[in-house]
């Protein structure tokens, strides 16, 4: 089989791989369709983890099982890369992603690949069958949107609330249709791209800001009572998106980071206002199974039209373009699926 893997950043090659061997409870899955991440296009993430085949957020066809599989051959499925157990501390508190085998599954390659194993405990735990009426596209937005779903569940969104999007990516615009879908009366949004602040305003968003602007903190708060968001979602792994969060958050207020930073160099914060203003700075990491299954009601309710998303479709030898045309965030660059079987022609590419 191919898959696309990734030697360096810089380099993501279409390799021949074997066709992996299937244990009891595992399945093989043909791959369809894989978002790309905005992870996959991270460069000191991706650094951490090569040799690798990239891709998270796969949907496709089951077409063989092992002994005792949960899931039956020709089976259509969202399978989600990392599970937890439901049963140990950390999942009993609500912190799945720090459960020990979150941390150690995995799917085998990767979802750039044209097949992939899902292990035994990957399908018994978060592989979802597909309804007929959901497309292997709209799968591919199921473990991203869950990761908006979860973050949106950490604020404590009471009525009348207003929330504050930093980052409108395709991240930020999932993240700004589900927190109206949760009930905040006013979502403003951030980006230093004119386009994307305009696309914003067409997803629901009342008010989207240039960071840049002398005024931007004035706007913000006029725009919320006079008090700034109560909630903001900071997009971008950035120093400056934090430090612009928590300069405009309502006194009392949460700031969720949304993205994974580097270790280095530290972010510095404002412990002061942090302290006085008992703002509370929590962070939101990946997606458990509870959220899969919400997004996937969400997508079938179209509540979030994920199909808006797709910017471009690309087959596999497409993965370094989609990887460095991601970091690169241009305007015209929303979300990239890859097909490792070759884009279909009844999809415009």
């Amino acid at each position: 089989m191919k898959v696309a893997r990734t030697l360096s950043f810089e380099r993501t090659e279409v390799q021949e791989a074997p066709v992996p061997a299937l244990g009891p409870g595992d399945a093989l899955v043909r791959v369809e369709a894989c978002g790309l991440c905005g992870s996959d296009a991270s460069r000191w993430y991706v650094e951490t983890k090569v040799p690798t085949v990239l891709g998270h957020e796969p949907g496709g066809v089951v077409v063989a099982t092992g002994p005792g599989c949960a899931v039956r051959e020709g089976d259509r499925v969202f399978v989600h890369h990392h599970v937890s157990c439901g049963e140990c501390h950390a999942c009993r508190r609500g912190i799945e992603t720090s459960c020990a085998l979150f941390k150690r599954s995995r799917l085998d390659p990767g979802g750039f690949a044209e097949l992939v194993r899902v292990p035994r405990d990957n399908v018994e735990r978060d592989t979802l069958v597909l309804p007929d009426d959901v497309t292997f596209e709209q799968a591919t937005f199921i473990e991203p949107l869950a990761c908006s779903v979860r973050a949106v569940q950490k604020l404590p969104l009471r009525p009348g609330d207003t929330a504050l999007v930093i980052g409108l990516g395709v991240m930020g615009l999932m993240n700004g249709r589900l927190l109206r879908h949760a009930g905040a009366a006013v979502v403003l949004g951030t980006d230093l791209s004119a386009a994307r602040r305009a696309r914003a305003l067409g997803w629901g968003f009342d008010l989207t800001l240039d960071p840049r602007d002398d005024g931007f903190a004035t706007a913000a708060r006029e725009a919320t009572g006079g008090r700034g968001p109560d909630h903001v979602i900071v997009g971008p792994a950035s120093g400056a998106a934090l430090e612009q969060a928590l300069s405009v958050v309502a006194p009392g207020g949460t700031v969720v980071l949304f993205s994974p930073f580097a270790p280095a160099p530290p972010a510095q914060v404002s412990l002061h206002r942090l302290y006085f203003a008992e703002v509370n700075l929590t962070a939101s990491y990946s997606c458990a199974a509870k959220e899969t299954r919400a997004a996937l009601d969400l997508i079938r309710g179209g509540v979030v039209q994920v199909d808006r998303l797709v910017s471009h479709r690309l087959p596999l030898d497409g993965v370094a373009r989609g990887i460095h045309e991601t970091a690169a965030a241009g305007d015209h660059w929303l979300k990239a699926l890859i097909y490792p079987h070759g884009v279909p022609s009844s999809v415009t590419s």
